[in-house]
């Protein structure tokens, strides 16, 4: 399958306060940053911005909603709408990504239509996640039912592959799926993103 890696970028960040894809990394933004750490690792990087344009690192390709004020599932139809073979999506809030992870969920894939993690406690994390081709009509058929849960919109119409927690033991997911919606969050995960440099993972697994 040829993915295309979709960021998540269209959200108020209202506990944040300023737009998350904006935020400094050392001399570029946290957006460069994921565009780097991003490029290469499937055939191309696009960015759901939501309704409205915005500023793009270069190669980046912008895709809008259709669906308005639909949240992440909005940008996932943007994503399958214009990457027809599929993508690999994740979201600008989910600085520490790791495309080897990733890769190994496209090689779990195995025939369904999506493959995620379930952590320990049930909870899926349908952010860093693979979705096929045959996710498309579901997600439309959901958004206009006006339901925007993947828990309840998508998941129940599709082949859904969910990897275990316990079936990756090679990867830090506290650090790997950790979400800055705060100042504080960013306060706190900034220091480590300019010291790894994107050149690297904090884990010791290259990724750009």
């Amino acid at each position: 399958m040829e993915l295309t890696t979709v960021i998540l970028t269209g959200g108020a960040s209202r506990r944040m306060g300023r737009d998350k894809g904006s935020l400094p990394v050392g001399e570029e933004t946290l957006l460069e940053h994921l565009t780097r750490r991003w490029s290469g690792v499937f055939s191309g990087v696009a960015a759901a911005v939501g309704q409205h344009e915005r500023p793009l690192p270069p190669g980046v390709r912008p895709l809008l909603d259709r669906y308005s004020g639909a949240g992440p599932m909005a940008g996932l139809e943007a994503g399958l709408s214009a990457c027809p073979s599929g993508v690999f999506l994740t979201a600008v809030d989910m600085p520490f990504g790791d495309p080897a992870l990733a890769r190994v969920l496209l090689q779990r894939l195995e025939g369904a239509d999506v493959c995620l993690i379930r952590r320990k406690n049930g909870r899926l994390e349908p952010l860093f996640a693979v979705y096929g081709p045959g996710c498309l009509t579901p997600v439309r058929e959901s958004l206009e039912r006006g339901e925007r849960s993947f828990v309840y919109g998508l998941f129940p119409c599709v082949a859904v592959r969910a990897v275990e927690e316990g079936e990756l033991p090679g990867f830090d997911l506290e650090r790997i799926l950790c979400n800055v919606n705060r100042p504080e969050d960013w306060a706190a995960v900034r220091p480590l993103l300019e010291k790894c440099g994107g050149e690297t993972g904090i884990f010791g697994q290259t990724v750009v």
